[in-house]
């Protein structure tokens, strides 16, 4: 490794933990392997990339992220009292005493990085086995992103033992014959999302629950204030200070972002939850960031897209569905807006810009939000779209499939009649999720 000093004519190398600088090294060697097997799938599939693959290059900023194995720091946990006002300002013993004033103690942690170098643990991981920290440097501060563990305990149910293929000794049996077996998930539950700008999230599943939406004009509003304010900011500043950038912006900056992961954050727990409710164990989505890739949908639709970045939507839903041993498969979505759920269509796996045949499906949007099938039956677009996102992952469903599962009021399930908000406000009221029906 090449050894750079620095102003006080030390390795900067050298003055970190040997942990810490261990880690750095281990994140380059990941690097380049990335890059190598890159290199090698170039070779054989070039159509995959955007352009040949580049090595790891020297670090221009000054600053860089700095990880932090449970070996390397360690956590300090204290009872505090909190002096904040409460409900209760007095109670009585049986005795018939009574006091005026009740102190509540809670556990603060504080986590030791280096010598006189701490950070305050949040309040939710206190407790919690912490196994890494990672220090990213951003504007004028520092994140600091914990990695922990979250213990679940396996789902059992009781089962006869002729019901199991598992190998059953006798000591296991009860009193009753039976034993405790860990549930086998059969993906027979499935979940489909579409994602999108209005609706951020189309949600159906194969008659478990009737679909329903995420709005996400609020997320739109959010971005489209950031974006005017942004513009405004930034032409004052090259012409008073012929800068782009500066404290104010980066505030701005900082709120908007707070605000689009808190909504996102919300969004996903919603999608988790229902899952949880309806014992669903697979959630199809598609991958929207390739199905976007180098398309003009005009300058304020590309806008959006790139502002509320749903590729973070998918992310945070892999692992929270994750925790919960339900799977997350990404698909491609192409054709799936233009085919019709109800006639169908077959759809081509993935699109060809290069194909000079014109594909020709059975039904059409008649207008903003409404499909219309060749038998003339009417479904919300985007609820169009999630079945076939299903359909491309499961060749055995289809309308007919839906319509023997659901009965004759099978038109409920093609309109996607319960909207939820999210509200981005200060006031705890309004932090709770509220859904609209539809008539």
């Amino acid at each position: 490794m090449k050894k750079v000093e620095n102003l006080e004519g030390k390795v900067n190398y050298k003055l970190l933990k040997a942990k810490v600088a261990q880690q750095t090294l281990r994140r380059l060697d990941k690097n380049f392997l990335g890059f190598f097997r890159a290199s090698e799938d170039f070779k054989k599939n070039p159509g995959k990339y955007k352009g040949r693959p580049r090595p790891p290059q020297f670090k221009q900023k000054k600053l860089d992220n700095l990880v932090f194995d449970y070996q390397a720091f360690k956590i300090k946990e204290k009872l505090v009292i909190l002096k904040e006002n409460f409900e209760i300002k007095s109670f009585k013993l049986p005795s018939g005493k009574v006091f005026q004033l009740v102190e509540v103690l809670t556990t603060e942690g504080l986590v030791v990085l280096e010598k006189g170098l701490e950070i305050q643990l949040p309040k939710q991981l206190v407790g919690k086995a912490i196994k890494q920290i990672e220090v990213i440097p951003k504007y004028k501060s520092f994140h600091a992103i914990f990695v922990y563990d979250d213990e679940q305990s396996d789902i059992y149910q009781i089962v006869k033992p002729l019901k199991t293929v598992e190998q059953v000794n006798f000591y296991q049996l009860d009193s009753k014959g039976e034993f405790s077996s860990k549930i086998v998930k059969f993906h027979n539950k499935v979940m489909s999302i579409d994602l999108g700008l209005n609706n951020l999230a189309t949600c159906v599943t194969n008659g478990i629950v009737k679909p329903f939406i995420i709005d996400g004009r609020r997320l739109k509003s959010v971005n489209a204030y950031y974006n005017k304010r942004k513009a405004k900011i930034q032409s004052t500043l090259e012409k008073t200070r012929r800068r782009k950038w500066s404290r104010k912006l980066q505030n701005l900056t900082n709120r908007r972002n707070a605000a689009v992961n808190d909504y996102i954050h919300r969004a996903t727990a919603m999608v988790v939850k229902s899952c949880l409710e309806h014992n669903i164990s697979k959630v199809v989505v598609g991958d929207v960031a390739k199905s976007l890739n180098s398309i003009n949908l005009g300058k304020k639709t590309n806008q959006n897209f790139v502002n509320i970045a749903l590729g973070q939507f998918v992310d945070l839903l892999s692992y929270k569905l994750g925790s919960h041993g339900i799977f997350l498969i990404v698909t491609n979505e192409s054709y799936t807006s233009k085919a019709s759920f109800v006639d169908g269509d077959k759809m081509p796996k993935t699109y060809n810009p290069k194909t000079k045949k014109k594909r020709v499906f059975s039904g059409k949007r008649v207008k903003r939000g409404l499909y219309k099938s060749a038998d003339g039956t009417l479904l919300n677009a985007d609820t169009n779209g999630a079945y076939n996102i299903l359909r491309k992952n499961d060749s055995n469903f289809s309308f007919e499939k839906l319509v023997e599962k659901v009965g004759t009021k099978f038109k409920d399930w093609l309109h996607a009649t319960k909207r939820i908000r999210f509200f981005l406000n200060n006031n705890e009221h309004n932090k709770q999720p509220q859904a609209s029906a539809k008539g």
